[in-house]
C-alpha cells in the first residue's frame, strides 16, 4: 500500500495556497512555531564525495551484505561551511521526495520568509519512490531541475512508499529486507546525492523516515535509515537529519499530535519539526547557529 500517496485534510484545506505560491516565487507568509532540537549526523572526512552513478536502476552492485555501520564509526567531520547567506543572496533550498517532503518544504519556506535568507522550492511528487521509476524518474527529474534551478542546498526525503515494494536487482525481482534489496536501495540513495552534488549543489541534507503507528511500518523505517545514514557517512558535503525521534514521545513512541488522521502524514506543526530541524541543520553549516 501506498503510504505517502494521498494528502492529509490538513495539508488540503490549509497549505494549499501557500503551496501554489512556494512552488512558484518562494515567498509565502510568515508563521512560526516551537520545535525540538533536531539531531543531526554529520559526515566523516574519509571519503569525497561520491561519483553519479551510470548504472541502471535494475543492476546489484554485489552480493555482500550493507555495511552501513563500518562507514559511521568513523569521527564526524563536516564539509568546509556554506557561505553566510543575505537578503541580496538568499540561500536557494530545493526540498524533493515523496509526499512526505512537502509539508515539511512548504513550512520550510514559511520558516525562512522573515529573515529573507532563503527562497525554497518544495519540489514533492506524491507516491513517489526509490523502487520504481514511476510516477517520477527521480533522477532524471532532479538533473533538469537542479541544473535549471542553480540551488545552493539540496534537501531530499523519500521511503514511505518504498518498503513493501519489490525491486530489480542483479536482475531478479527482490522485497525488502532481503540484501539485494538493501544493497540496491542504498546504491539509489547514493546515485540521488551524488546527482544533487554534480548538478552545483553544496550541500545536501538526508531526512530521515519518521516513525510509523505501527511498530512492524516503524522497524522498516529505521531500516532505511540506517541506509540512508551509510549515505551520509560517505561524503562531507552530505549531512543526515532525524526525523524519527522528533516526532516520537520522550519513551519512544508514536506522537499522535504531530501526524494527521491517516497516521503517516504530518499535521502543521509535526511538519515545521521537520522544518525547523532542516533549517537548524543548514544554519549550523555558515555557523548560524
Amino acid at each position: 500500500m501506498d503510504r505517502a500517496r494521498t494528502t492529509p485534510a490538513p495539508w488540503a484545506a490549509a497549505r494549499c495556497a501557500a503551496a501554489v505560491s512556494l512552488l512558484a516565487a518562494a515567498a509565502i507568509a510568515v508563521a512560526g512555531c516551537g520545535a525540538a532540537s533536531p539531531a543531526v549526523t554529520g559526515s566523516p572526512a574519509a571519503t569525497s564525495a561520491p561519483s553519479e552513478a551510470s548504472t541502471p536502476h535494475g543492476t546489484s552492485t554485489s552480493s555482500a551484505a550493507p555495511t552501513p555501520s563500518a562507514s559511521l564509526a568513523a569521527p564526524a567531520s563536516p564539509g568546509p561551511p556554506l557561505d553566510r547567506p543575505t537578503k541580496n543572496h538568499p540561500l536557494r533550498i530545493y526540498f524533493g521526495g515523496d509526499s512526505l517532503s512537502g509539508m515539511p518544504g512548504i513550512e520550510l519556506g514559511i520558516l525562512t520568509h522573515r529573515s529573507g535568507l532563503a527562497k525554497v522550492k518544495a519540489a514533492y511528487v506524491e507516491s513517489s519512490r526509490l523502487t520504481y521509476d514511476q510516477p517520477v524518474d527521480w533522477p532524471a527529474r532532479l538533473k533538469q531541475q537542479l541544473r535549471a534551478g542553480h540551488y545552493d542546498v539540496g534537501v531530499f526525503m523519500i521511503g514511505a512508499n518504498d518498503s513493501g515494494m519489490p525491486m530489480i536487482a542483479g536482475g531478479k525481482s527482490v522485497m525488502y529486507p532481503a540484501r539485494a534489496w538493501l544493497q540496491e536501495y542504498e546504491r539509489r540513495a547514493r546515485r540521488i546525492a551524488a546527482i544533487m552534488l554534480h548538478t552545483g549543489v553544496k550541500r545536501v541534507y538526508w531526512v530521515g523516515m519518521p516513525i510509523m503507528p505501527s511498530s512492524s511500518e516503524s522497524k522498516k523505517m529505521r531500516g532505511l535509515n540506517k541506509l540512508f545514514e551509510a549515505v551520509a557517512a560517505g561524503s562531507p558535503d552530505i549531512v543526515y537529519v532525524d526525523s524519527y525521534s522528533l516526532l516520537s514521545t520522550r519513551s519512544g513512541d508514536f506522537k499522535t499530535s504531530l501526524r494527521s488522521g491517516d497516521g503517516v502524514h504530518y499535521t502543521d506543526a509535526g511538519a515545521m519539526v521537520v522544518a525547523r530541524a532542516v533549517w537548524n541543520a543548514v544554519k549550523r553549516d555558515w555557523g548560524g547557529g
